[in-house]
């Protein structure tokens, strides 16, 4: 069965059919909020009532669509973080999906996680975030996503300052995001090999544990120490899993290679 079409797919009731009665309040208020179940149940609530810990587990509002010509490449991203299969609209949106799957202090990642409609001093609004944060701290922080040559065009800005003081209305966190550090991404990417530690023969974990245990030694160094039990490919999943869990720290700021100095932490992504 097709997950993406080239017709946008909505799970609640599209723009379209989404009304405010012209008497209606504007700001927070007078705001509505619609979003998915994760059995496909429509909830239909009020900005203000609205919870970040319902929203998160459920389904994506629409399907981003696909089409000849279009500019956008959506497709299919599986997060770490919640176990799930996400759908983005962009490789944009992609880059920061990357970014918060790698975030220890992100226990929850949702894509199209919901759709607001209310009045601003300018007439009716309507709008569907791009991804829904939740935080180990219960904090929620909902992500649009743009180009920031778009950022210029009144429209967009009006749209965005709407959606941002909604959100401070309810103590969200708003972020607008434009692009991320692309060796960062670069890094995360390789690294994303060591998001599936659960798939490692018994016992490689306690073996990258017990040699990273020298303060300061370089990748290069742990990945030549590998157990004579262990495969090659096996032993580099392991180690990554150590740092794509938060147990090992590294500075992706620099391009990964042999000489990247790894350092134990006490965090760990649960």
């Amino acid at each position: 069965m097709a997950v993406i079409s080239s017709i946008c797919q909505w799970r609640v009731s599209g723009l379209i059919d989404v009304s405010v009665d012209d008497d209606g309040d504007v700001g927070a208020s007078g705001t509505t909020l619609r979003y998915c179940t994760v059995v496909g149940d429509e909830v239909a609530t009020t900005w203000e009532q609205a919870r970040a810990d319902l929203i998160i587990e459920g389904l994506p509002v629409r399907v981003p669509p696909t089409y000849r010509g279009q500019r956008s490449y959506p497709g299919l991203f599986w997060a770490a973080t919640n176990d799930r299969t996400l759908v983005y609209e962009s490789l944009l949106e992609l880059d920061r999906l990357w970014l918060a799957d790698f975030d220890p202090g992100t226990v929850g990642i949702c894509t199209q996680p919901f759709q607001i409609a209310g009045r601003d001093s300018t007439g009716l609004r309507a709008h569907v975030p791009d991804l829904l944060l939740v935080h180990s701290d219960h904090s929620a922080t909902v992500v649009d996503i743009k180009p920031a040559a778009f950022l210029e065009k009144p429209r967009v800005r009006a749209q965005f300052e709407w959606t941002r003081t909604l959100c401070h209305s309810k103590g969200w966190s708003y972020e607008v995001f434009t692009g991320g550090d692309p060796i960062v991404l670069r890094n995360l990417k390789l690294l994303a090999v060591g998001r599936r530690p659960d798939r490692l023969p018994n016992g490689d974990l306690v073996e990258a544990r017990a040699r990273l245990g020298e303060e300061g030694i370089t990748l290069g160094k742990v990945l030549a120490r590998k157990p004579l039990t262990c495969g090659e490919s096996a032993w580099r999943v392991a180690v990554f899993a150590l740092v794509w869990s938060g147990e090992v720290s590294l500075d992706l700021r620099r391009p990964l290679s042999s000489k990247t100095v790894l350092q134990a932490t006490s965090e760990v992504k649960v």
